[in-house]
């Protein structure tokens, strides 16, 4: 093995890459991870209707708080143009309306309604449920999983709590 590499986990992943360190060795699988991630996306979307990007808006929305199009752009890291068209979509199906914000009539929030509450709680259902090989963890592990990935977490995210 020349010096400084290590040898690979998955040649399936990425043929040929090499591990400088034991952190890009981690990055990696932690990239890999996710390699089931859109087909579930895909999948929960098609199961309710929506396109991937409009379930995924419904999801960030809390149906608790009104979000105005902008706070809703802020959390899904875009700009608010872009969330025009999901909205669009969304409010089509009935699943939020626009209302006029209360405390600024100059801005309008969405508001999640009832079905589209309902639809939520099942994308959350299907997209968080664990994979099997997590599952399949003890219980230890997956403690000892949760606390790393909570502490690199929060070490990307600047310190703010999720």
């Amino acid at each position: 093995m020349p010096h400084g590499t290590l040898p690979t986990v998955s040649e399936n992943f990425v043929p040929g890459l090499r591990y400088r360190s034991r952190a890009h060795e981690l990055w990696a699988l932690v990239i890999e991870s996710f390699g089931g991630w859109e087909q579930r996306v895909n999948a929960a979307a098609a199961a309710v209707g929506l396109s991937p990007v409009s379930a995924w808006t419904l999801v960030q929305l809390d149906p608790d708080s009104p979000s105005s199009q902008k706070e809703l752009a802020a959390r899904l890291r875009c700009t608010p143009s872009t969330v025009v068209d999901p909205t669009d979509r969304l409010e089509d199906a009935g699943l939020v309306i626009r209302q006029t914000n209360p405390a600024d009539r100059r801005v309008n929030v969405l508001v999640v309604t009832p079905r589209g509450r309902q639809i939520r709680d099942e994308l959350i259902d299907r997209l968080f449920e664990p994979p099997a090989a997590f599952q399949r963890l003890p219980a230890q592990d997956q403690a000892r999983f949760r606390d790393v990935m909570l502490a690199a977490v929060r070490d990307v995210s600047g310190g703010r709590e999720r």
